[in-house]
């Protein structure tokens, strides 16, 4: 037996109300799994250098914080 006929055979028991539960949930898996963004992403190969100089270090970087940084009176 399938997993769809196990999946229906074992729903047919079950209340209407979980039955609508799991109908919600199928539902919900079907809408993730089709929608344009998952079936979109393309894993691609990285580049380096494509947004070289796009960010500046400021020339005190490796300077130390005052206190008042530290204690957020700053």
């Amino acid at each position: 037996m399938g997993t769809v006929e196990l999946i229906t055979e074992h729903t047919r028991c079950l209340p209407e109300s979980v039955q609508r539960e799991i109908l919600n949930f199928v539902e919900y898996l079907f809408n993730k799994h089709n929608s344009p963004l998952t079936r979109s992403v393309v894993p691609t190969t990285r580049q380096a250098g494509l947004h070289a100089g796009c960010a500046v270090v400021a020339a005190d970087f490796d300077a130390p914080l005052s206190d008042d940084f530290w204690l957020g009176t700053e």
